[in-house]
């Protein structure tokens, strides 16, 4: 029988390098939704076919925490429109009926009502007389009475301080910076988007490669068993094979699990409820950014900047408490004794009222400073976040450097592991190297394999970083 010897202190934890995959990215938890299949993809083969666009737009139109932001920019934009309540008037129409036996309301119906007579005003009875509805004084027993009203009242706001014309520039800058903070949400959920597919790509990718490592796999175990038939290894070659083999099994175990949760992600994001499994329509070929803009473009930049403007307007409107007031109102009484809606009497009232709340016991003082505290806080949080993007920018194009450059590396680097894979493979077959050897060299171009989709998952997803996080100047990308 032939022997080898083997290289003392070699291990073989080497050829679990290629065992180590990247996890694949996990996405918003969202709330199922039926969707028909073809809304995400096409069906082939049992298997749900998507591709990156339509999982971005899918993603847009279906994603219940976009349609809640959505929802809350609607109510900002109410909340805009109510508050030219500060310069509308305001008409309200009542009807009222109205039944007392209380004198003050008994006899003020009669005067509504303009049948006030002589005999109301009857001399009250002698002292000793009984109670409670002594005879002729009806103006102290005026028994039960009954008023039934109709009323048009006008209130037009004339000047408060400034509080509707701050209090409308506020309300329209929440406005602006809720329509910012849908945008972006909209960016989010492209991102993730991204992201999601990107990882569904890795996994479909990785499960390529794995497999072909178990085929590599299975050959040298035949390999190694047919040699050790033939006396020209040990058996101790044989069982390292097999070793091998049965690890790259359990990954292969592992990255189908990878895929199948990759899937359902996507599903979770798109808010699809389908059985079938998802695969990508394409390997994942490198992408670059699409329309970079400027960090300051942001949409969370520019929502902190409306907030700041909308603090800073609520400071002058707490400031306008403190001012005088100047109001009008008009109101229009109909009265009817026992008809209701009836109009036996009218009235009309104008008024025209000045206040000033001069001294409330410091809470408009206290309002005030408040007001200008949170104007402070919100002018220094939109300051942070400028400075925040423009860092996010930075970082965000670095990595994309970063991973194109990787993405290079990686690419020579498979060219390498393979060539060395087919020299050390022919060299076994010579009995020149060892299963060690052999596998070693094996697991080092499985892994090279591995990096080199990692490499392009990582270039794709910084791209879609640089397009979510912004960069220095817009103009910076065009060459790359």
């Amino acid at each position: 029988m032939k022997t080898r010897s083997f290289t003392s202190g070699r291990r073989l934890s080497a050829l679990w390098l290629v065992l180590t995959a990247a996890t694949v990215v996990g996405s918003v938890s969202i709330a199922e939704t039926d969707q028909g299949l073809l809304g995400l993809g096409v069906v082939h083969n049992d298997t749900l076919v998507v591709t990156r666009d339509i999982v971005v737009v899918s993603a847009l139109a279906n994603n219940e925490m976009l349609a809640a932001s959505g929802a809350m920019t609607d109510a900002a934009n109410a909340d805009a429109l109510g508050a030219w309540r500060g310069f509308l008037p305001r008409l309200s129409l009542g009807a009222f009926r109205i039944r007392s036996n209380d004198a003050l309301y008994g006899f003020g119906f009669k005067l509504n009502q303009r049948r006030a007579t002589q005999a109301d005003f009857s001399a009250p009875p002698m002292s000793g007389m009984p109670a409670p509805a002594p005879f002729g004084d009806a103006l102290n027993y005026p028994g039960v009475n009954e008023n039934n009203i109709m009323q048009v009242k006008l209130q037009q706001p004339i000047f408060n301080g400034g509080m509707a014309l701050y209090g409308k520039q506020a309300a329209n800058a929440m406005s602006r910076a809720a329509r910012n903070d849908h945008h972006r949400a909209e960016d989010t959920i492209r991102f993730h988007a991204v992201q999601a597919y990107e990882g569904l790509v890795l996994a479909g990718a990785y499960l390529s490669v794995m497999e072909a490592a178990l085929a590599s796999a299975d050959a040298h175990v035949s390999q190694a068993r047919a040699m050790y038939d033939n006396e020209m290894v040990t058996e101790a070659d044989l069982l390292q094979a097999k070793v091998y083999r049965a690890g790259i099994e359990q990954r292969l175990i592992e990255v189908r699990n990878m895929a199948a949760v990759a899937g359902e992600h996507i599903k979770l994001l798109t808010a699809t409820t389908a059985d079938l499994p998802l695969a990508p329509a394409n390997d994942g070929e490198a992408r670059g950014p699409v329309a970079p803009r400027r960090y300051t473009d942001r949409p969370d930049v520019m929502s902190s900047r409306e907030q700041a403007h909308a603090a800073a307007d609520m400071a002058k409107v707490a400031r306008g408490k403190m001012l005088p007031h100047l109001n009008l109102a008009a109101e229009k009484n109909w009265f009817h004794q026992d008809t209701f809606l009836g109009d036996e009497a009218d009235s009309w009232t104008l008024g025209i009222y000045a206040t000033w709340d001069v001294f409330s016991g410091l809470e408009n003082v206290g309002e005030l400073k408040k007001a200008r505290a949170q104007s402070r806080a919100a002018s220094h949080m939109s300051d942070f976040t400028k400075r925040q993007a423009r860092v996010e920018a930075t970082q965000a194009t670095f990595e994309l450097d970063a991973a194109a450059d990787k993405l290079r590396v990686a690419a020579d680097a498979v060219d390498a592991a393979r060539e060395g894979l087919r020299i050390v493979t022919n060299m076994y077959r010579e009995g020149l190297v060892s299963m060690v050897d052999l596998l070693d060299v094996q697991a080092q171009a499985t892994m090279a394999e591995g990096n080199l989709i990692q490499a392009r998952h990582d270039h794709n997803v910084s791209a879609a970083k640089v397009e979510f996080a912004g960069v220095l100047n817009a103009l910076a990308l065009e060459d790359k």
